[in-house]
């Protein structure tokens, strides 16, 4: 019997930083699909400094009115060419990111009251 994937929100942001910065990027969100938002307008992205024990790739922030969040998610990689994952409120809540044209594009798979570790399985349900 094949899985069954909850609906999956799609946010896809846009970079608004033009590679100004070599360890922050910023989205901005451009359109959301299967849904309602689930994540702010405006994103912040930056590299792991190796200050965490999990050590993921990146950091994600989301804007909170004038300023950043702490961190709400690390970005770890699952194995596949430009997909990471990620989670909120304790994995309550799976992310999976997809960068495309060279980071600028950032499309975030957003899988409400859901969680699983076969995330390659599930990109193969994208698209």
């Amino acid at each position: 019997m094949a899985t069954q994937y909850p609906i999956m929100i799609t946010h896809v942001f846009q970079e608004t930083t033009g590679g100004e910065y070599n360890t922050v990027k910023h989205y901005e969100l451009k359109e959301v699909r299967n849904g309602v938002s689930q994540l702010t307008n405006k994103l912040n992205l930056s590299k792991d400094q190796s200050f965490a024990k999990s050590s993921p790739d990146y950091w994600l922030k989301v804007r909170e009115g004038d300023k950043w969040s702490e961190c709400l998610t690390g970005l770890f990689k699952i194995g596949k060419k430009n997909f990471y994952r990620g989670d909120i409120d304790k994995k309550k809540h799976l992310l999976l990111f997809e960068f495309s044209q060279g980071y600028s594009i950032l499309t975030i798979y957003y899988f409400q009251n859901f969680y699983t570790k076969d995330f390659l399985n599930l990109t193969k349900q994208i698209k």
